[in-house]
């Protein structure tokens, strides 16, 4: 079977053909890619908190709490029936300090957020 010459007309309307169909396929993707992509061109990226600020956030007890405040042990090791009679508080600033049980209740379901603290351990006296 001998195949027919083609003409250079044939040769280019198919290479042109093959080259469209391409075009098409990139231009399909790149344009909805495209549109739905950030205005920066750059994929959104979203700021982790800083080790000091997830320390604020979620401060633990540490061995050398307990050293430093004797007689108080973790929070979530707590296990009396009855309230403390004072509890380790972190500060905003980050500090520790020890306070009376009813100032730490009262700071800490107050409105203000100026005195807020979070409670890490609880002393039995």
């Amino acid at each position: 079977m001998h195949r027919k010459k083609r003409t250079f007309a044939e040769l280019l309307t198919r290479s042109l053909a093959t080259a469209g169909l391409v075009y098409a396929l990139v231009i399909a993707y790149a344009v909805p890619a495209t549109l739905m992509a950030d205005a920066t061109g750059r994929d959104p990226v979203v700021p982790g908190p800083s080790s000091s600020s997830q320390f604020l956030e979620h401060p633990t007890w540490r061995p050398a709490d307990a050293a430093r405040f004797p007689g108080c042990v973790d929070m979530a090791r707590w296990t009396a029936a009855i309230v403390p009679s004072s509890v380790i508080v972190v500060r905003r600033s980050g500090e520790l300090e020890r306070m009376p049980f009813d100032e730490a209740f009262r700071r800490a379901t107050s409105p203000s957020a100026a005195d807020d603290l979070r409670t890490i351990g609880a002393c039995r006296r």
